[in-house]
């Protein structure tokens, strides 16, 4: 038990009112109550009220209502924001002064609307794999971080709230007794992992929940950059957030009230639990191979969450060269079967290795349609240069946008080897042969022509003179 637990309490009821009943048992007479504020606080922008009295508007560090008689066992100080105002209101103690002084610590008045302000006493801790076993007994001013096992049984959580619940290991077993002033608007706090059990508790009720599940920020990873989606259910308001992946292929998915926590589970103080049940929806991702979409993929509650939706997987489960022994100067016939496992058809170029370098096929990047758990086949032209052993690879070019290995299926398939032959001389090559006829031929010409020249030149010479 701490000698000095938090003893403030600070206006935690936007849009309502909050009160603390005041006891008045051992008081007679008329007197005055004095409200004090926090060091560093005022009472501006707020008023009180004393009963069935009249609202009255608070100003500075304290504010003092004057009686002329107090009730025999006490009454409702009622606090409210003026309209238009804002701040924060935090009190110190409550005095009731007659002939004598009676201090109130603020935190030890019952009423609701309230959180705790100040710091914890001292640090309880259980560790992962330690345990801690309370009967009958009394935790004050406690910051309580519960890694290992903790059972109660009728005991008590006084100014200690939230009590921390974290990890896989972590458990929380309580039976009776319960929660009794928290520092936030729940009693206990847990990660999306712990394990919690109330039987027959109390909380410390009012608008202060028995406990909250908050899960750090979470990663989702897609397949890719540039995968458009939308996040319905997200957090206690089930906001809707539209998204798209980064160059790395992730998104973030945004805290309560910035980048950091989010609150996935709510058990509320009139026995109701709440859920998050988010959604991923209407992804669609456009990519060189086609547009892949889905709809209503859950939204789990780890910090890291693979997005999985159907997608093609290919590779290439064959390359066929026709002749094992090709001819240099001439392309071989080349067969490529490509191989879908995946849900969806793609559109899928390919792209072929000659040993180290690209190799010189036709068409360049040929492409097939490939069904879902389907085959189909690529038809290509193979040249190649230099006579000896030759291998053709081949593998789906992946779009660019992929970022997560394997998405797309991408195995290589290699052809067996080829021998690449010098083509053997099987008589005076064609090409030599038409030469030599249009030299043959061109022979013939001039030869003609210059007979035809001397032919007249001879009848020329023979005409008589006149």
């Amino acid at each position: 038990m701490a000698t000095e637990p938090p003893s403030d309490v600070q206006w935690w009821n936007a849009g309502g009112v909050a009160d603390l009943w005041l006891p008045t048992d051992q008081v007679s007479g008329s007197g005055a109550i004095i409200i004090v504020s926090a060091a560093g606080y005022n009472l501006s922008g707020f008023t009180v009220a004393w009963g069935e009295g009249a609202s009255e508007q608070m100003d500075g560090p304290q504010h003092e209502i004057t009686l002329n008689s107090f009730p025999n066992d006490g009454d409702w100080l009622t606090f409210e924001m003026e309209i238009g105002s804002w701040g924060e209101l935090v009190l110190d103690r409550i005095e009731i002064r007659t002939a004598s002084t009676i201090p109130f610590e603020a935190a030890d008045l019952d009423g609701s609307g309230w959180v705790l302000r100040g710091d914890f006493g001292f640090s309880l801790g259980v560790a992962d794999g330690g345990s801690l076993s309370a009967t009958d007994a009394e935790i004050m001013g406690a910051d309580v971080l519960i890694s290992g096992t903790a059972v109660g049984q009728n005991s008590w959580f006084k100014r200690s709230g939230p009590v921390n619940v974290q990890g896989a290991q972590a458990s929380l077993t309580w039976n009776g007794g319960g929660f009794d002033s928290t520092l936030d608007d729940h009693d206990v706090r847990a990660d999306g992992v712990a394990a919690l059990s109330f039987t027959g508790v109390t909380d410390s009720g009012g608008f202060v929940d028995l406990w909250e599940r908050q899960i750090p920020a979470q990663v989702l990873h897609f397949p890719g950059s540039g995968a458009q989606f939308t996040l319905n259910g997200v957090g206690p308001d089930e906001r809707t957030i539209p998204g798209i992946s980064t160059a790395e292929g992730i998104s973030n998915v945004p805290g309560d009230d910035g980048p950091t926590t989010r609150v996935v589970e709510i058990g509320q103080s009139d026995g109701s639990v709440w859920t998050e049940s988010a959604t991923i929806d209407s992804i669609s991702w456009f990519t060189a191979w086609g547009t892949y979409t889905s709809d209503g993929i859950s939204l789990p509650h780890s910090a890291d969450v693979i997005v999985d939706f159907p997608l093609p997987a290919v590779s290439i489960s064959q390359v066929d060269v026709e002749d094992e022994a090709p001819t240099l100067g001439r392309r071989a016939s080349v067969t490529v079967t490509l191989a879908n496992t995946g849900e969806v058809p793609a559109n899928v170029p390919i792209e072929c290795y000659d040993g180290g370098d690209r190799a010189d096929i036709s068409p360049t990047f040929p492409s097939a349609m490939v069904g879902a758990d389907s085959e189909a086949d690529v038809d290509l032209k193979w040249g190649h240069t230099g006579s000896g052993n030759s291998t053709l690879t081949c593998s789906p070019m992946l779009p660019t946008q992929l970022t997560r290995d394997g998405a797309f299926g991408g195995g290589s398939g290699d052809s067996s080897v080829v021998v690449w032959e010098v083509q053997q001389d099987a008589g005076m090559d064609p090409i030599v042969i038409a030469l030599i006829v249009a030299l043959v031929v061109g022979v013939l010409l001039v030869a003609g022509f210059a007979s035809i020249q001397a032919r007249e030149s001879m009848v020329k010479a023979e005409e008589p003179e006149d």
